[in-house]
C-alpha cells in the first residue's frame, strides 16, 4: 500500500458557503485516503465547529487580509514544524499567504518546498505560480488556463457529498415546499427565486417555500417577498446547522443562480432524491441533463422557472423519475469515497511530480 503523504489543507475566510464545505470535503477524503490533515483556519471561523466535530487536526492562522506579513511569518513557522508533502489552498488569501510563507522558494527546509495545490472555487482565484489546479468544471479548467496553468497540471477533482446508501423515501407534503439554499448575494439568484414564487402565486398554484442562508442581500430579498404579497408563503430560516432536516421538509429544490461554479448544494439536494429545477448556469449545466436529471431552465428568467416549477408541483411521478435519475448520477459520479480515490490518485502525481522537477517534499512518509 503507498504510504501516506502528511497534507495542509488552508482556507482563511470565516464564513459558512461553498468554499468552507470544499475545505471539509476534502479533509475527509484526504482522511479517507489514508493521508494525515492538518486544517489550516482563521481562529474565528464558522467551519471550525465542524473541524472540531469530525475530530480532525486544524491549526488557527489569525490575520488581517492576503498580505498580513505577521500571518505569513506565523504560517511559515508552522510548515517548518508540520513538514507537509503537499498544501492545498482554498481561496485567494490562503494561496497569498501561502505563497508569502515561502512554498514558492527554496530553503523551506533542507528538501525544499512542498507543491502548493489550487482547489479552484470561482472565477475569482489566482491561479499563477501554483504548482497544480485542481478544478471542479470543463469552464474553470478553461479559466485556469487562460492564466497559465498548463494541462499537465490541472486535475479533474469534481465536488463531492456523501450520498445515503438508498435514496430516501418521500411523501409530498401539503401544500408543497418548494426549497432554495445559499449565499444572499446578487449573483445567486434568489430575486429571480421570488419573482418566481410570485407569478405560482398568482397562477393560483398552492404552495410554501423556504428560502435558507444569509448575506448581504437578506434584508432586500424578505422585503422584495413582502411586496409580492408571499410574507404569509416563504420563511427565511438563515444558515442551516441541519441540512438534512431542511431536505427531508421540502419537496422541490431550486437553484436559481446567474453565475454558479459548481453548485455543491446542487449536489446534496440530488442525493436526497429530491426533484430540482435549475438554471443553466455555468456548474449546473455541466452536471445535469435537462429533462433526465433535473429541468433546467435560462438565468435571470422568472417566467422559465415558474413553468418548470409548476409543472413538476403538478406531476409527482415526472417529480419522481427526475429525483431517481439525480440520485443514481450524484451516487455514480460525486459520492465522496469515490472522489477521494481521484484526489489521492491526483496527489500523489502532484508530489511525484514536485520531486522530479526537484521541489522534494519536506516530510518523509513513515
Amino acid at each position: 500500500m503507498p504510504a501516506p503523504f502528511r497534507v495542509v489543507n488552508a482556507m482563511l475566510g470565516r464564513r459558512l458557503g461553498g468554499l468552507e464545505q470544499a475545505l471539509l470535503d476534502y479533509g475527509d477524503a484526504l482522511t479517507l485516503a489514508g493521508h494525515e490533515v492538518h486544517a489550516v483556519i482563521h481562529p474565528d471561523a464558522a467551519i471550525r465547529a465542524g473541524l472540531e466535530a469530525r475530530g480532525a487536526a486544524w491549526h488557527p492562522l489569525p490575520h488581517l487580509g492576503a498580505w498580513d506579513l505577521l500571518a505569513a511569518a506565523r504560517l511559515r513557522a508552522l510548515l517548518r514544524t508540520l513538514r507537509p508533502d503537499a498544501c492545498f489552498a482554498h481561496g485567494n488569501r490562503a494561496v497569498t499567504l501561502l505563497q508569502r510563507a515561502g512554498l514558492q522558494r527554496a530553503g523551506l527546509g533542507r528538501a525544499g518546498a512542498p507543491p502548493l495545490i489550487g482547489v479552484l472555487p470561482n472565477y475569482k482565484m489566482h491561479c499563477r505560480g501554483l504548482a497544480a489546479v485542481c478544478h471542479s468544471t470543463e469552464d474553470l479548467k478553461r479559466y485556469a488556463r487562460d492564466q497559465g496553468i498548463a494541462d499537465a497540471c490541472l486535475y479533474h477533482i469534481p465536488n463531492m457529498v456523501r450520498v445515503p446508501a438508498e435514496p430516501p423515501q418521500r411523501s409530498v407534503h401539503s401544500p408543497p415546499v418548494i426549497g432554495a439554499m445559499g449565499r444572499m448575494v446578487a449573483k445567486k439568484g434568489f430575486d429571480v427565486f421570488i419573482a418566481a414564487l410570485a407569478r405560482l402565486a398568482a397562477q393560483g398554484t398552492p404552495f410554501r417555500a423556504v428560502l435558507a442562508g444569509d448575506g448581504e442581500a437578506a434584508a432586500a430579498l424578505r422585503r422584495l417577498a413582502a411586496e409580492a404579497g408571499l410574507a404569509q408563503a416563504i420563511s427565511f430560516p438563515g444558515w442551516i446547522d441541519d441540512k438534512q432536516a431542511f431536505f427531508d421538509g421540502i419537496d422541490v429544490f431550486c437553484l436559481p443562480s446567474h453565475h454558479e461554479p459548481f453548485g455543491i448544494v446542487l449536489l446534496e439536494a440530488m442525493a436526497q432524491a429530491l426533484p430540482v429545477v435549475t438554471t443553466a448556469s455555468e456548474g449546473p449545466a455541466e452536471i445535469v441533463r435537462d429533462g433526465v436529471d433535473a429541468l433546467m431552465v435560462p438565468t435571470g428568467d422568472p417566467d422559465a422557472l415558474a413553468g418548470a416549477l409548476g409543472r413538476l408541483l403538478a406531476d409527482p411521478n415526472r417529480a419522481a423519475g427526475l429525483a431517481a435519475n439525480a440520485y443514481r448520477l450524484v451516487r455514480d459520479t460525486y459520492d465522496l469515497p469515490q472522489v477521494a480515490v481521484r484526489l489521492d490518485q491526483a496527489l500523489r502525481r502532484i508530489v511525484e511530480s514536485a520531486a522530479v522537477r526537484g521541489q522534494s517534499t519536506l516530510h518523509a512518509p513513515a
